[in-house]
């Protein structure tokens, strides 16, 4: 291994242009060559890239089509939840490009802008998903158990304040990264990270784990420790649904780490192998194989998002019959009052919607009530 080190990093000084970096990558990996099957990984990366993007699309319009019809997600803790199905969404509308880049093996036949303006749009939806995910794991913990007048009053206002912001740094985040993604016109275009040849090592270590930080670290570490706190506040009631709710939870942080783990820890590796460490060269060699398919696992958490916070959730099925209840027609009957009918519907909303604090008073009414 020090061996390889040391004739890797020999010719690695040699390299002082982007012609003699491609001419090194290629000698490099023909010495330790394995045996991967390039047109089976661009087909099954199609199909992944396909059922992601259809799935993903169905349950997130579905998400917002609910949302949106209900009243209550404009006052609720539900706004999270809808500003994370639009961020989920776009994050989605971005991957026919990816996917008819993968069957074109790489090749990009869309022009400059839309180089840079669909990774932008991706990584900004992205940070948007990931940022939504963890202020509702926040504002599901404050809702249970804070009994802060302060909160109580402004919690609307505060979730308003933290969606837009949310947004805004979301906006911010990905240009660094951006800005240095051009199309590079070889045999054929292809849409890639190009940072100054004489500094690339350092812009790219420096992005990776900007991106690795902000949208992985801190967001998981907030994931996890609210949630976990939310459990343990739950099973502690001992309400007969708590064992239930508890293992929704642990899904949420089990599915946002199994979606992003694997991706920035390839990343990691491939952006120090070469220049800060090296690592063994069939392993390398396979990392490159399998990145795009890691790449696109992660985007597993725009099917997962709609399943585990809406479609499981009660509440979600009460908002969706009654927005359904909505476009029924309601046939009229000779001689029917048609106040009467006005008022058998209304009710029929009323028992879907209504929030437990305008039930008859009980012991139960007294403990805050989580939406899960």
């Amino acid at each position: 291994m020090a061996e390889e080190a040391d004739i890797l990093g020999n010719h690695y000084e040699d390299i002082h242009n982007w012609t003699e970096l491609v001419h090194y990558l290629n000698t490099t990996f023909s010495l330790c060559d394995v045996e991967l099957d390039e047109g089976v990984k661009q087909i099954f990366l199609f199909l992944l890239y396909l059922l992601t993007f259809v799935f993903g699309l169905a349950g997130n319009l579905l998400v917002i089509w609910v949302n949106w019809q209900s009243q209550r997600s404009k006052s609720s803790i539900n706004l999270y939840i809808l500003n994370m199905a639009v961020a989920d969404l776009g994050v989605v509308l971005s991957l026919p490009f990816w996917m008819l880049e993968a069957l074109l093996e790489y090749t990009w036949l869309w022009g400059g802008f839309l180089c840079r303006f669909t990774h932008y749009f991706y990584f900004a939806n992205m940070f948007s998903s990931i940022y939504f995910l963890t202020a509702l794991s926040v504002d599901r913990y404050l809702t249970l158990t804070s009994t802060s007048v302060f909160w109580r009053q402004n919690q609307q206002k505060i979730r308003m304040g933290l969606c837009i912001g949310i947004w805004v740094m979301s906006a911010i985040f990905p240009i660094p990264d951006v800005i240095h993604m051009q199309l590079v016109d070889t045999s054929d275009p292809v849409c890639m990270f190009m940072a100054p040849f004489e500094t690339y090592d350092e812009w790219a270590l420096a992005v990776t784990l900007m991106t690795t930080i902000i949208g992985f670290l801190i967001p998981f570490v907030i994931i996890l420790v609210y949630n976990l706190m939310t459990a343990y506040h739950i099973r502690k009631s001992g309400r007969p649904e708590s064992r239930r709710h508890c293992r929704l939870i642990y899904a949420y942080i089990l599915t946002f780490l199994l979606s992003w783990l694997p991706y920035h820890a390839t990343v990691i590796i491939l952006t120090l192998h070469g220049s800060y460490v090296f690592v063994n060269c069939r392993f390398a060699h396979i990392l490159y194989f399998f990145y795009e398919i890691i790449d696109c696992t992660s985007l597993f958490h725009c099917v997962a998002n709609p399943i585990l916070y809406n479609f499981l959730s009660k509440d979600f099925k009460g908002k969706f019959i009654n927005a359904v209840v909505k476009y029924i027609p309601k046939e009229k009957k000779d001689g029917e009052n048609p106040k009467e009918n006005s008022t058998s519907v209304t009710d029929h909303s009323v028992v879907i919607t209504k929030e437990p604090g305008t039930l008859p008073n009980n012991a139960d009414n007294n403990i805050p009530k989580i939406k899960m």
